[in-house]
């Protein structure tokens, strides 16, 4: 009887900014954090539209899926 697969998600968050519709959203320069709270997530995009009020800013979420199980002969 073959293995069963192991099968994880997980569900990060993190914020795009952009100076204006015109232009292509980005992630705020130097910084690369993500939270896996949707609530702290949504505290910080609150903060960066405070911080920036003339940017658009976004929340992003990232779904990951990892699959684990035996490799085929």
């Amino acid at each position: 009887m073959p293995e069963q697969k192991t099968i994880e998600t997980s569900v990060t968050y993190f914020l795009q900014s952009r100076p204006a519709p015109s232009q292509p959203w980005q992630r705020p320069s130097g910084i690369t954090v993500s939270w896996e709270s949707k609530a702290k997530a949504l505290e910080r995009l609150a903060a960066r539209r405070e911080m920036q009020p003339n940017w658009e800013h976004r929340l992003m979420q990232r779904t990951t899926k990892v699959t684990e199980e035996p490799c085929p002969s």
